[in-house]
């Protein structure tokens, strides 16, 4: 790995940092001042909302101008963005306006940021390195669900939107400066590709024509329907049913982070010879249960033991998924496809932080939310699993061989 990787690399992480702490610090603060609960779920509906409509066109965008230079046009839009935002707040323009305009360009940037990375993987190192390019990026990215919360539980005993919001667009500054110095890669823009129409309407008719595909995208969209507003759920129950204070729950959300990850390995370990089919069906049953679980447990510690078990078998899913998918997706269409899979199941999140804002309005508690979110989920992912199963017997299909986690 060449030191153009690795500043890129470092940058990305410095970035995904900064979105992580957002996602945790601003409903945290927004708690803490006295804003109803609801108002963290719509936080997060507005943040995926953008991440799912950006989603299906920066595949194009990444192909026409190039990977580094959309990183760094990235990191500066976020940071101007963060910027005004802490204007806005310190001129007495309405925080919680303020705050969803700066997470809807958040979640524009993030799809941006995260595609060009997973783009520039094969132009900054050599070709018999790519796949460990990609497994440096991806504990990059889960490393960055860790940090976010550790410095958020920091930032907002303060309880101010303001400091929160600044201390976000430090993250963009301190990442556009790695990624910026001198001979960190060059700015030539790239082969244009195929049009953007037609790589979203590729990437969606190869998903419609794909039995198996739609059974996998629909079991995901489930998952994040019912499951997608966990976390500020269960944020919620810590800081307003268990009463703990914000920097005590942002050190929970980093316990269950560092948990996660380990379990996770740990588990792809034991199951790597296992078939990615039920392998990915078994995490979807663990996913479900965890959060009957999340609603049926009345003690922090419950809560977040469960949330930890949630939180790891959903990175379970991610690399089964991942796996069975490139199994029956043509190589020349896995990009278009992965992209528009990626946007379908994440609008699940929108739809379903949406509707438990709307409940949560008219006086559903979080504990039946997330309980009766569990149930749904078990009883989607048996049926997912029967299904898959048929059509690939049907179809003469062999299950692929989970890889080891670090290959992903």
């Amino acid at each position: 790995m060449g030191t153009r990787f690795w500043r890129a690399l470092s940058a990305y992480v410095v970035s995904t940092v900064g979105d992580e702490f957002y996602a945790i610090a601003l409903p945290l603060v927004l708690l803490q001042l006295g804003y109803p609960a609801a108002t963290a779920t719509f936080l997060r509906t507005v943040i995926m909302a953008t991440t799912v409509a950006s989603g299906f066109l920066v595949g194009h965008v990444v192909d026409r101008y190039g990977a580094t230079r959309l990183l760094l046009g990235s990191y500066a839009g976020s940071a101007l963005v963060v910027t005004a935002g802490v204007a806005a707040v310190v001129l007495g323009g309405g925080g919680y306006p303020a705050a969803l305009g700066v997470a809807a360009a958040l979640g524009l940037f993030s799809a941006v940021s995260a595609a060009a990375a997973d783009a520039g993987v094969p132009q900054l190192v050599r070709p018999d390195q790519v796949r460990h390019g990609y497994s440096l990026l991806e504990t990059a990215r889960a490393s960055a669900t860790v940090l976010g919360p550790m410095v958020a539980g920091v930032v907002v005993t303060v309880r101010s939107l303001a400091l929160v919001m600044g201390v976000n667009a430090v993250s963009f500054v301190l990442a556009g400066a790695i990624a910026g110095r001198r001979g960190g890669g060059t700015t030539e823009r790239a082969e244009r590709g195929p049009s953007m129409w037609r790589q979203v309407v590729d990437g969606l008719s190869a998903v419609a024509r794909n039995r198996p595909l739609r059974l996998g995208i629909s079991l995901s969209v489930l998952i994040n329907v019912t499951l997608g507003a966990a976390e500020p759920l269960v944020l919620t129950r810590l800081v307003r049913e268990f009463s703990l204070s914000a920097a005590v729950t942002s050190m929970v959300v980093v316990g269950v982070g560092v948990s996660s990850i380990v379990i996770s390995l740990v588990v792809n370990r034991w199951t790597r010879s296992w078939p990615a089919r039920p392998a990915m069906a078994g995490s979807a049953l663990a996913i479900g249960a965890s959060g009957v679980g999340l609603g049926m447990l009345h003690t922090a510690w419950g809560v977040g033991v469960m949330f930890c078990v949630q939180s790891a078998a959903t990175i379970s899913y991610t690399v089964y998924w991942r796996t069975y998918r490139q199994s029956i997706v043509a190589p020349p269409l896995l990009g278009r496809v992965s992209a528009t899979c990626r946007s379908v199941a994440y609008s699940g999140v929108v739809v379903g932080t949406a509707a438990v804002g709307v409940l949560q309005g008219v006086g559903v508690t979080v504990a039946a939310l997330l309980g009766w979110g569990g149930v749904i989920c078990l009883l989607g992912a048996v049926v997912s699993s029967v299904l898959l199963r048929r059509t690939g017997l049907a179809q003469g299909d062999a299950d692929p061989v989970v890889p080891q986690v670090d290959a992903q």
